[in-house]
C-alpha cells in the first residue's frame, strides 16, 4: 500500500473532524471502509496516528507530526496533479520550436497570439533561422521541432521529415501602380518594374527585372511594395487583409507559374511529441492550406 492523495486527504478529514464516521461521510465511503484505510496506515510505518476514544478520534503525538507534514505535501500534490492534467491537456509547459523566416513572418503573429489562451500557463520560444541552423538546433535538443518551405535540407538518418502543408504565393502590387488595372499580364510587362520576394523564383528570376529586393522577412517585403513599384511575390495569406482593404492589388501574370509551397515539419526521429507541442502544431496547421 502506498501513500496517495486520496490516502492523505482521509488523514486531514479524520483529523479535521475529529471523527471516522463525519469523514466517512464527507468522502462518501462507509466508516468501516475508512477505517481499515488508517489502520492499514498505521501497521504499515508501525505506530499509531489517531488514538481512539469512543465515538471520536485524537491526534497522537507522532500523528500530529504526521499531519502537521501531511497538508502542506497533499497541497504539493494537488498542485502536482493539476499541472499534471494541463501538461496533459497541451496547456501548460514549455515549447521551443523553430520557423524559417518567411512562414515566421507569416504565421508567428497569428500563432503566439492564439497559443496563450486564457487557460495557458506555458512557456514559448521561437527560434527563427534559415533550414539549415534550425537542423543544427534540433540536433542539440535546442528546439523541440521545426517548420520549414521547401525540401531543401539534408536531414540525415536522425531526423525525421514530414510534410505539414502549404503556403500559397501571390503576385501583388501596391494600389495605383500601373499594372494594378491589367488584365492580361505576361512576365515581359514586368521588366520595367523593380521585384520583390523571400528567394528568387527559379522560373522568373532570368525574365524579370535586375532591379532585385530579395529579403526573408515579408513585413519589410510588404512595408516596401507599399510604399514603390515593386511588384511582390509572397504569401497569399500574408497580404490578406492588404488585398480586402484595397492597398495592394494581386495581380495575375500568365507565364508566372506560382504553385503552392510544401512546408515541411522536422523532428529527432522516434521522439515523442509533447502534449504542447501536438496542441501547437493543431494551431499551425490552420494557417496553412
Amino acid at each position: 500500500m502506498d501513500l496517495s492523495i486520496g490516502r492523505l486527504h482521509q488523514l486531514l478529514l479524520v483529523a479535521r473532524t475529529g471523527s471516522f464516521s463525519r469523514a466517512a461521510a464527507e468522502l462518501n465511503i462507509s466508516q468501516p471502509a475508512l477505517s481499515r484505510s488508517i489502520a492499514a496506515l498505521e501497521e504499515r510505518y508501525g505506530f499509531q496516528i489517531f488514538n481512539r476514544m469512543g465515538h471520536g478520534v485524537q491526534l497522537t503525538t507522532a500523528g500530529a507530526q504526521v499531519i502537521a507534514q501531511a497538508e502542506p505535501l497533499l497541497q504539493s500534490l494537488r498542485v502536482f496533479d493539476n499541472n499534471m492534467r494541463l501538461f496533459g491537456s497541451g496547456a501548460a509547459g514549455s515549447l521551443q520550436i523553430g520557423l524559417a523566416p518567411l512562414l515566421a513572418s507569416q504565421i508567428l503573429g497569428h500563432f503566439a497570439g492564439e497559443f496563450f489562451a486564457p487557460d495557458t500557463i506555458a512557456q514559448l520560444r521561437v527560434m527563427v533561422r534559415p533550414g539549415n541552423d534550425l537542423l543544427e538546433a534540433l540536433k542539440k535538443d535546442a528546439i523541440e521541432l521545426f517548420l520549414f518551405p521547401e525540401s531543401h535540407i539534408d536531414p540525415g538518418p536522425e531526423i525525421d521529415v514530414e510534410k505539414f502543408g502549404h503556403i500559397q504565393a501571390s503576385c501583388v502590387v501596391r494600389s495605383g501602380h500601373p499594372l494594378a488595372a491589367r488584365t492580361d499580364l505576361k512576365m515581359e510587362d514586368l521588366l520595367p518594374y523593380p521585384w520583390a520576394s523571400s528567394i528568387d523564383p527559379p522560373v522568373a528570376k532570368h525574365k524579370l527585372s535586375t532591379a532585385r529586393f530579395v529579403c526573408d522577412n515579408y513585413h519589410i517585403l510588404r512595408e516596401a511594395t507599399l510604399r514603390s513599384d515593386l511588384v511582390c511575390i509572397c504569401s497569399l495569406a500574408f497580404v490578406a487583409e492588404q488585398l480586402e482593404d484595397g492597398s495592394l492589388t494581386a495581380i495575375a501574370v500568365a507565364d508566372l507559374p506560382l504553385p503552392p509551397t510544401p512546408i515541411y515539419l522536422a523532428r529527432l526521429r522516434g521522439r515523442i511529441g509533447s502534449p504542447l507541442a501536438e496542441t501547437a502544431l493543431k494551431r499551425i496547421r490552420q494557417y496553412l492550406i
